[in-house]
Protein backbone atom coordinates (compact mmCIF):
# COMPACT_ATOMS: atom_id res chain seq x y z
CA UNK A 1 0.00 0.00 0.00
CA UNK A 2 1.17 3.37 -0.99
CA UNK A 3 2.45 5.91 1.25
CA UNK A 4 -0.03 8.22 2.33
CA UNK A 5 0.80 12.38 2.67
CA UNK A 6 -1.11 14.07 5.55
CA UNK A 7 -2.96 16.26 3.52
CA UNK A 8 -4.34 13.34 0.88
CA UNK A 9 -6.11 11.51 4.11
CA UNK A 10 -9.21 12.24 6.20
CA UNK A 11 -7.68 12.12 9.61
CA UNK A 12 -10.71 12.38 11.88
CA UNK A 13 -10.62 11.47 15.59
CA UNK A 14 -13.66 8.99 14.59
CA UNK A 15 -14.42 7.43 11.57
CA UNK A 16 -17.52 5.20 11.18
CA UNK A 17 -16.12 2.56 8.49
CA UNK A 18 -19.63 0.82 7.85
CA UNK A 19 -21.32 4.25 6.77
CA UNK A 20 -17.54 5.76 4.59
CA UNK A 21 -17.96 2.10 3.06
CA UNK A 22 -21.39 3.87 1.67
CA UNK A 23 -19.77 6.49 0.20
CA UNK A 24 -16.92 4.95 -1.60
CA UNK A 25 -17.29 4.29 -5.82
CA UNK A 26 -17.75 1.66 -7.60
CA UNK A 27 -14.65 -0.73 -7.40
CA UNK A 28 -11.89 -0.32 -7.50
CA UNK A 29 -11.74 2.56 -5.20
CA UNK A 30 -9.63 4.06 -2.15
CA UNK A 31 -10.27 6.63 0.57
CA UNK A 32 -6.95 7.68 2.86
CA UNK A 33 -8.59 7.45 6.01
CA UNK A 34 -5.08 8.27 8.30
CA UNK A 35 -1.85 9.15 7.19
CA UNK A 36 0.49 10.40 9.60
CA UNK A 37 4.44 9.91 10.15
CA UNK A 38 3.57 7.24 12.37
CA UNK A 39 0.83 5.26 10.22
CA UNK A 40 -1.27 5.23 7.09
CA UNK A 41 -5.00 3.35 6.86
CA UNK A 42 -7.25 3.24 4.07
CA UNK A 43 -10.42 1.48 2.95
CA UNK A 44 -10.19 0.22 0.32
CA UNK A 45 -12.78 -1.32 -2.62
CA UNK A 46 -12.43 -4.44 -5.03
CA UNK A 47 -14.23 -5.68 -7.52
CA UNK A 48 -14.56 -9.79 -7.44
CA UNK A 49 -11.65 -11.96 -8.69
CA UNK A 50 -9.01 -8.87 -7.75
CA UNK A 51 -6.07 -10.02 -6.54
CA UNK A 52 -3.26 -8.30 -5.47
CA UNK A 53 0.92 -9.15 -6.26
CA UNK A 54 2.66 -11.36 -3.87
CA UNK A 55 4.39 -8.81 -1.80
CA UNK A 56 6.14 -7.64 1.81
CA UNK A 57 6.75 -4.36 3.32
CA UNK A 58 10.66 -5.02 4.89
CA UNK A 59 10.32 -1.68 7.36
CA UNK A 60 6.52 -2.08 8.69
CA UNK A 61 3.49 -4.59 9.35
CA UNK A 62 0.33 -4.17 7.70
CA UNK A 63 -3.50 -5.21 9.24
CA UNK A 64 -6.02 -5.88 7.46
CA UNK A 65 -10.05 -6.04 8.65
CA UNK A 66 -12.78 -7.10 6.22
CA UNK A 67 -15.41 -4.55 6.54
CA UNK A 68 -17.59 -6.33 3.60
CA UNK A 69 -17.54 -9.03 1.60
CA UNK A 70 -15.16 -12.01 1.32
CA UNK A 71 -11.28 -11.92 0.97
CA UNK A 72 -8.88 -15.11 0.60
CA UNK A 73 -5.07 -14.07 2.21
CA UNK A 74 -1.99 -15.79 1.66
CA UNK A 75 0.43 -15.19 4.55
CA UNK A 76 4.06 -16.44 3.81
CA UNK A 77 4.20 -20.18 3.13
CA UNK A 78 0.87 -20.34 5.34
CA UNK A 79 -2.46 -22.17 3.19
CA UNK A 80 -4.63 -19.59 1.69
CA UNK A 81 -7.66 -18.54 4.14
CA UNK A 82 -10.95 -17.11 3.24
CA UNK A 83 -11.80 -14.53 5.55
CA UNK A 84 -15.49 -12.32 6.07
CA UNK A 85 -16.17 -9.30 7.87
CA UNK A 86 -15.10 -9.17 11.70
CA UNK A 87 -11.84 -10.40 10.93
CA UNK A 88 -8.44 -9.04 11.61
CA UNK A 89 -4.97 -10.34 9.90
CA UNK A 90 -1.34 -9.01 10.88
CA UNK A 91 1.29 -9.21 7.77
CA UNK A 92 4.13 -9.06 10.01
CA UNK A 93 7.23 -7.27 8.54
CA UNK A 94 9.66 -9.07 5.55
CA UNK A 95 6.64 -11.61 5.42
CA UNK A 96 5.32 -12.26 1.91
CA UNK A 97 1.46 -11.99 1.47
CA UNK A 98 -1.43 -11.34 -1.03
CA UNK A 99 -5.36 -10.93 -1.42
CA UNK A 100 -7.67 -11.72 -3.57
CA UNK A 101 -11.36 -11.67 -3.89
CA UNK A 102 -13.61 -14.49 -4.89
CA UNK A 103 -15.26 -14.13 -7.65
CA UNK A 104 -18.69 -14.31 -5.91
CA UNK A 105 -18.73 -10.36 -4.66
CA UNK A 106 -16.95 -7.62 -4.27
CA UNK A 107 -14.72 -6.48 -1.41
CA UNK A 108 -14.56 -3.66 1.00
CA UNK A 109 -11.51 -4.16 3.05
CA UNK A 110 -9.90 -1.78 5.85
CA UNK A 111 -5.58 -1.88 5.83
CA UNK A 112 -3.39 -0.23 7.91
CA UNK A 113 0.29 -0.10 7.84
CA UNK A 114 2.52 1.32 10.55
CA UNK A 115 5.21 3.62 10.05
CA UNK A 116 3.81 5.42 7.29
CA UNK A 117 7.31 5.70 5.28
CA UNK A 118 8.10 6.57 1.83
CA UNK A 119 10.50 4.68 1.07
CA UNK A 120 11.27 2.88 -2.13
CA UNK A 121 12.29 -0.40 -0.81
CA UNK A 122 8.36 -0.20 1.31
CA UNK A 123 6.63 -2.47 -1.02
CA UNK A 124 8.69 -5.18 -2.74
CA UNK A 125 6.52 -7.19 -5.31
CA UNK A 126 7.73 -11.03 -4.74
CA UNK A 127 5.86 -12.55 -8.51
Amino acid sequence: MPYVAPSEALNQTLMNLDGLANELGPPPSRLCLIGTPALRAVLLHWPPGFATVPHLHPGAEEIFQVVRGRALFTFGDEPEREVGPGQLLLAQRDVVHAIRVPESGSLVLFAAVAPNEDRPDEQIETA
